[in-house]
């Protein structure tokens, strides 16, 4: 049996990530793993795998394009099991698998009832929810990320309950603290510096983090906050310009390696209004940083211990996060220890 994971691209992504850390997991458990991209070569993610994993391109430029190619191209590989864990890949690889007959393996990346898309993007992701209704009951398994996200899939999509399993995501701790090794900090003065690491999307409510970050350094002149993450989509250059953004904020955008960052920083921040699993939290507390968050998604109570590793609050509440913010940095002698993610329950399923 080989392990075929599905891309949509080489662009890096939370959900892009996990996946390439599950792969790994597969490899070093004695599978054979493989990935193919369905668009082209060029993507900061070319350097993660290769030559880690081969790698196979079908330079589609739209996912639907993509599905001719997919079925040419497993038409004669009956050993293959497929794996997506993006919702729009998802729909090619299924189609895929229906028509060929092969099992795939589907990881949802966010909550079904996701609200936080508006307009065109809104829409898109309506049609994709409403053919994934289709497709999903021909899934081997469906993995949800959390308890809650797999409640949610179970009636948003109507599937039995022996469809769908909870994993909680991996975390690849000796890769993420050998990628910060040797690196100096990035951070000037005397701090203390906040730091998040994100796409600036509606999802991630940075206006809220600008927001409870004045009041931090209204209270510590000092204070410092780093914002690590895309921000070339119109969304973000709209909300950064209507942003009050002095030389205290300092917007880096895409960092191939944000481990620097996390190392070298002295309270993390996650200021979202959803997530399907916070990964950036679980990668920033491998450093052992206190976390000052938003309780964006449920597990963020199992993750976080009030006054232990960090604090955290209601969503979209600057005065809140501000508190949560100033109590962190006060926090030392902090130990994670990261455990949900079961490897036997995934590894089995590509048996």
């Amino acid at each position: 049996m080989t392990c075929y994971f599905i891309l949509p691209d080489l662009c890096a992504g939370g959900a892009e990530r996990v996946a390439i850390t599950l792969a790994r997991i597969l490899k070093e458990e004695g599978y054979v793993v493989k990935f193919v991209c369905l668009g082209g070569e060029q993507g900061e993610m070319r350097t993660w795998l290769i030559p880690e994993f081969e790698v196979e391109f079908l330079h589609c430029r739209r996912v639907l394009y993509a599905i001719p190619k997919l079925k040419r191209l497993f038409s004669n590989r009956r050993d293959a099991i497929l794996f997506s864990s993006t919702e729009h890949t998802s729909i090619a690889t299924l189609l895929t698998g229906k028509h060929l007959g092969l099992p795939v393996i589907v990881r949802m990346p966010t909550m079904p009832k996701n609200k936080l898309y508006s307009g065109f993007i809104w829409q898109k992701w309506r049609v994709i929810h409403v053919v994934s209704r289709w497709l999903l009951p021909y899934a081997k398994k469906v993995i949800a990320q959390t308890d809650t996200m797999r409640s949610q899939i179970l009636q948003y999509y109507h599937l039995p309950e022996e469809k769908v399993l909870t994993i909680n995501n991996p975390i690849d701790k000796a890769y993420i603290l050998s990628s910060a090794e040797g690196h100096p900090s990035p951070y000037e003065g005397a701090g203390p510096h906040y730091l998040t690491v994100g796409n600036i999307s509606y999802a991630k409510s940075i206006e809220t983090l600008v927001e409870a970050f004045k009041k931090v350094k209204a209270h510590t002149p000092t204070a410092r906050l780093t914002i690590v993450g895309r921000n070339d989509s119109d969304y973000a250059r709209n909300l950064l310009s209507h942003l009050d953004i002095d030389e205290s904020i300092n917007i880096v955008g895409f960092k191939e390696n944000p481990y620097p960052y996390m190392k070298h920083c002295d309270v993390f921040v996650l200021s979202s209004r959803m997530e399907g699993f916070p990964n950036v939290l679980l990668e920033a507390m491998c450093f052992n940083k206190p976390i000052a968050c938003t309780t964006c998604v449920p597990i963020i109570k199992k993750l976080v211990r009030p006054g232990v590793n960090g604090y955290y609050c209601a969503t979209e509440s600057p005065e809140e996060l501000a508190r949560c913010m100033l109590d962190a940095a006060r926090l030392t002698d902090i130990h994670n220890n990261y455990d949900l993610f079961d490897k036997n329950s995934f590894t089995r399923l590509f048996e």
